[in-house]
């Protein structure tokens, strides 16, 4: 079979939503199908993209879009020389299936209507969605992109269902798909030593508009926890960390600091506690899904698949908006029942276990073989 992966993330040269398309891509290299890949054009491209050409995978590049989401002219009037250089080597190497990830609902159009237009199959991966996220005057663009899929893998129930809403149509060909994960799913760390102090783990990319580590900041600034044993470390890396250490400075939480980028997440959970992850929007978190393996219960909001997993007051604590009030009283209701904690971080893992499967890139290989026949 031959596959033809296209990356439409431009926010950054990698992040979780690369993970999933990037390593079926290599799966199915290695077992003999013939395999190319375009992903967004940086400046720079990601080191992690060099595993690619390491397998022998074909790798190009295509350009940003020039314009701001929602604001797409007539496609043939307005693509690009390199999109159509694109498009006729996309018809030279014609693929049995071209699988288009998205990292959220309103990013580009243009290549399942390259795919409609060439007639070939093709799925798409939508990462991310939100309430907050309608299509607009480009809606018929969208249901004709959608319902033209072979099929539409979703990260999460809650994705799917909102993308049915946001479409007006039922959607048959949508299926809820599973992202890999960085840590083994075969023991969890041993639980951190007790010595008064409470450790918390924000695990995100440093993207406030998107992982409200500012709302997280702006709860720890008040009164009551100013006195408490409790210490806050953020890893993750992006665009808004120093404006997000500015904010900790002004506010005068000195508890909390700042790690970057981690590669070792389970080194993570052998001294941390509690994740607290205050999202906007989300599709399923890795951070989640990571953490529960580890054994380690959470505090979330109430967005994307995140309730799906953390279960309010069995494994987790469930705050209904990304707001300091609703963050604010999750967080008392936890610190309240933190002796708890141990005994809900291992039903998470009980609950992570039944729900999320220990090979998910071969799962995914599997339903890709599926969609070209």
């Amino acid at each position: 079979m031959r596959f033809f992966f296209i990356s439409t993330m431009r926010g950054a040269q990698w992040g979780g939503s690369e993970e999933l398309w990037s390593q079926a891509a290599i799966q199915l290299k290695l077992e003999g199908h013939a395999v190319r890949a375009s992903v967004m054009d940086h400046r720079t491209l990601s080191g992690r993209f060099a595993l690619l050409a390491q397998h022998g995978i074909g790798l190009e590049t295509h350009p940003s879009p020039s314009y701001m989401i929602g604001e797409a002219q007539h496609f043939w009037n307005r693509i690009s020389l390199s999109y159509r250089r694109i498009y006729r080597r996309l018809r030279r190497f014609n693929p049995d299936l071209v699988v288009i990830s998205k990292g959220y609902v309103l990013e580009e159009y243009e290549w399942a209507r390259i795919c409609r237009e060439a007639g070939l199959p093709y799925v798409i991966v939508l990462h991310c969605n939100s309430e907050q996220w309608w299509f607009g005057k480009h809606l018929s663009e969208a249901v004709a992109n959608y319902t033209g899929a072979r099929k539409v893998f979703c990260v999460s129930q809650r994705n799917l269902d909102q993308l049915r809403l946001q479409v007006g149509e039922p959607l048959s060909n949508l299926e809820v798909v599973w992202n890999p994960y960085n840590v083994s799913p075969e023991s969890a760390p041993p639980w951190p030593a007790e010595n008064g102090w409470w450790r918390l783990a924000c695990v995100a990319r440093m993207d406030s508009a998107a992982k409200g580590q500012d709302v997280l900041l702006q709860v720890l600034a008040r009164p009551e926890w100013r006195d408490r044993p409790v210490e806050l470390n953020f890893f993750g890396a992006g665009p808004d960390e120093p404006a997000l250490r500015r904010l900790a400075v002004m506010l005068q939480v000195n508890n909390a600091h700042f790690h970057g980028h981690v590669n070792d997440i389970r080194a993570i959970w052998e001294q941390h506690h509690l994740l607290v992850l205050p999202s906007r929007y989300e599709g399923l978190p890795l951070s989640l899904v990571e953490a529960m393996w580890c054994g380690r219960s959470a505090i979330v909001t109430d967005v994307g698949g995140s309730a799906e997993l953390c279960v309010d007051g069995e494994t987790g604590f469930v705050a209904p908006a990304a707001t300091i009030s609703c963050l604010g009283h999750a967080l008392q209701v936890a610190w309240d029942r933190r002796k708890d904690w141990v005994n809900m971080g291992q039903a998470a893992r009980a609950r992570v276990e039944s729900r999320i499967p220990k090979n998910p890139i071969g799962l995914f290989c599997e339903r890709l073989k599926a969609s070209v026949t």
